[in-house]
């Protein structure tokens, strides 16, 4: 008895440590989702555009940031499987994971918009990126190739379909238009979307490094911390930033926010990343992890097409699909 204490003693405050700097990074997280969502939202009336172009592009990119920082620090440090597992693990939580919780909060309405645009571009990211992860590398050429696609969505998307781009009048308030009409109050609110950007980073690093930590001493793989807990740790943004819009009402901020954070994830993490770094893709990711990313794509326009709603239901299943997927990642670790 007195040996398995010794054994024991010396781990206990080592993961003590990292389940407080996970706690840690949860308040930051959940304090920048309300920051951003909040100053997102009144933004978009200052600027006369609709929720929906908020969060498919400056929210987007924003709760992206976490997996760009992490693949690109994975990818120069030789460990391209935790890069690839963390970005194909992320698109997986933010349809499966961050959906289902978000329409268990409040069933959300999906922008029209959404599904003639941003969900197409999603879905030729994602056939890009299996295609060109079929070599086994996804080169510098192929990355950059990927990188000007986003820079090309970012451009376009303010600029197509200029009725559903502009807000309207039940989106925005007459009172929230006076108060963002200033330049004053315009700075004031890009100041708190900065810090509410910088919450979600910052949050989400610190729970990942303690995620991380306590998953290396359990022996799991590279790939499979990067596809599960490195993953939904990244996700963690999208995730309190589309749970903190569902509850007040801001259904294209949280819908938007997922599904232009994929494409983020795709062509601006993979690609950006790949640029830099040409990656290295396991060729076994093909028997499950890059199938997966599919399907969490093609699944988003059953969901949403019907009705152009997400419901209670829905969301359940969602959430059982993801349960699933880490479940058999972590198996075939």
């Amino acid at each position: 008895m007195s040996i398995a204490r010794d054994a024991v003693a010396p781990y206990a405050p080592s993961v003590f440590l990292d389940f407080l700097q996970i706690a840690i990074g949860l308040a930051v997280l959940m304090g920048g989702a309300w920051l951003t969502v909040r100053s997102a939202a009144t933004l978009a009336g200052s600027f006369g555009l609709s929720p929906v172009i908020i969060g498919a592009t400056v929210v987007a990119f924003g709760t992206s940031a976490p997996e760009f920082v992490v693949s690109l620090f994975a990818a120069t440090r030789d460990s391209s499987g935790l890069a690839v597992g963390n970005v194909l693990g992320s698109n997986v939580a933010n349809v499966a994971l961050v959906l289902g919780v978000s329409a268990l909060v409040a069933p959300m309405t999906v922008h029209w918009r959404l599904l003639r645009w941003e969900m197409p571009v999603l879905a030729g990211a994602t056939v890009a990126t299996v295609v060109f992860a079929a070599d086994g590398n996804v080169s510098q050429l192929e990355g950059l190739g990927m990188f000007a696609g986003l820079v090309a969505f970012i451009v376009i998307s303010p600029r197509l379909f200029p009725d559903a781009a502009a807000a309207t009048q039940d989106e925005v308030s007459e009172v929230t238009r006076k108060i963002a009409a200033t330049l004053r109050a315009r700075g004031a609110e890009g100041g708190l979307l900065v810090v509410g950007l910088a919450g979600l980073t910052l949050g989400a690093d610190q729970a990942v490094r303690g995620a991380v930590s306590i998953a290396e001493q359990a022996g799991i793989s590279e790939t499979a911390i990067g596809a599960t807990i490195v993953a939904t740790g990244t996700s963690l943004p999208e995730l309190a930033t589309s749970v903190a819009a569902a509850r007040i009402k801001e259904h294209a901020i949280a819908v938007a926010n997922v599904v232009g954070s994929n494409v983020f994830n795709l062509l601006g993490v993979i690609g950006l990343t790949s640029g830099l770094v040409s990656l290295d893709v396991g060729q076994d990711l093909y028997q499950f992890e890059l199938p997966a990313l599919v399907l969490s794509t093609l699944i988003l326009l059953p969901l949403a097409w019907p009705r152009y709603r997400i419901g209670r239901i829905e969301g359940a299943v969602l959430l059982v699909l993801y349960i699933g997927f880490v479940a058999t990642v972590l198996a075939r670790a």
